[in-house]
């Protein structure tokens, strides 16, 4: 990115603590400029002295203004700005995310990974090519989903360098939709295993860890949008969004990656439908609608949700990497373009890149091979 570095600002009425917390934060991130506030009516002032910042950690408990008032307030004059609420407790931590106060709710001891999971969203977010006036837009989203801590539980467990199987496999077992869906893609053909399996620690191997975490959010935001729109609507979306995400793993496939960037094109694919459902149930029938797109949104709130970078950034479809090569993003385009289309249509840019590559023959085989198996698929 051009500019990597990240305004933080603190506020605490405890002198002390914030002093410990920007130490903390300035070893974690060496290019940060972090500024402190020990009086949060001073609010106002205090950016207009140090700048607009990225990234704002707000204590819940303070004398005159608490932190939920703050961050209200930050959500009008800095939208951009990450959102972060300190507390000794989780009693509001749904109350404030559905109305998209915070983006995060750190709990007292926090640890300096979860300071670090923060940064990392702000660093994510701060590279996307979306306009200053879209994040502001996005900032003052209300009614955004948000990740219940059962998911947040099962993403953070991913997140390991050596993650739980079994821990994986009984969450899953517990969640009727989750285990039915995984069941579904573990056994499907775009999976290419010729013994079918019930066992959910097997199922997950099947899938990947990147997939997983796309089936864990797609079946978490359709329960938690269900009253949002009706039933069949909302299943038509979710299967909607795995149908592309099979077909993005067959392309994959067939333009010989590695199996690593099929699992990853499956996952890009299916997190797409984040952006689709959100956009259908929160921001088709608001003012802002022709003005944020579902490719945005669904980047948007897989950066805040921890998700890598690169399946973030391939999100963004209209913004091919300057690299003449094949990647996650150039698959996602074609797999939109062709299923939107349900006809292989692509635009001159994609056309000429896959021919340029040698791969417009083989793209195009890849839609036929498609076109005979799809009805079989999810």
């Amino acid at each position: 990115m051009a500019d990597n570095s990240l305004n933080i600002l603190l506020i605490d009425d405890d002198e002390l603590l914030l002093r410990a917390l920007s130490r903390t934060l300035r070893r974690l991130y060496k290019e940060a400029t972090v500024s402190c506030l020990q009086f949060p009516e001073e609010f106002i002032n205090c950016i207009e002295s140090n700048g607009t910042p990225d990234v704002i950690f707000c204590d819940s408990m303070m004398p005159i203004l608490c932190g939920a008032q703050v961050l209200e307030r930050a959500k009008e004059v800095c939208p951009a700005a990450i959102r972060c609420l300190l507390s000794g407790d989780l009693n509001d931590n749904y109350k404030w995310q559905i109305n998209n106060t915070i983006h995060f709710h750190l709990v007292k001891p926090f640890t300096q990974t979860h300071l670090t999971e923060v940064l990392d969203s702000a660093v994510i977010l701060q590279g996307l090519p979306i306009t200053s006036s879209t994040r502001a837009i996005l900032g003052q989203l209300s009614d955004l989903p948000y990740l219940s801590t059962v998911a947040h539980s099962m993403l953070t467990e991913l997140q390991n360098n050596e993650p739980n199987f079994d821990v994986l496999a009984k969450h899953v077992s517990h969640d009727p939709i989750m285990s039915g869906k995984v069941l579904q893609v573990a056994n499907s053909a775009f999976i290419g295993f010729n013994n079918h399996t019930t066992d959910f620690r097997q199922a997950i191997i099947r899938i990947g860890l990147n997939g997983l975490k796309a089936i864990v959010v797609c079946c978490e935001l359709s329960q938690q949008l269900l009253n949002s729109t009706g039933q069949e609507a909302l299943n038509q979306l979710v299967n909607k969004a795995f149908q592309k995400a099979n077909m993005a793993q067959l392309l994959a496939k067939m333009l010989h990656q590695d199996t690593q960037t099929q699992l990853l094109s499956f996952a890009v694919a299916l997190l797409s439908g984040v952006g689709e459902l959100t956009y259908f149930c929160v921001v088709q029938y608001s003012k802002d609608k022709s003005r944020v797109s579902k490719y945005t949104l669904a980047a948007y709130l897989l950066a805040l949700w921890g998700f890598e970078e690169a399946i973030v950034r391939a999100q963004l479809i209209d913004e091919l990497p300057a690299e003449q090569e094949v990647s996650l993003t150039l698959i996602h385009r074609v797999v939109e373009q062709v299923y939107s289309k349900q006809a292989f249509d692509l635009n001159k840019t994609e056309y000429d890149l896959l021919d340029e590559l040698g791969l417009l023959q083989t793209t195009q085989n890849w839609f036929f091979e498609w076109q005979k198996t799809h009805k079989e698929a999810l």
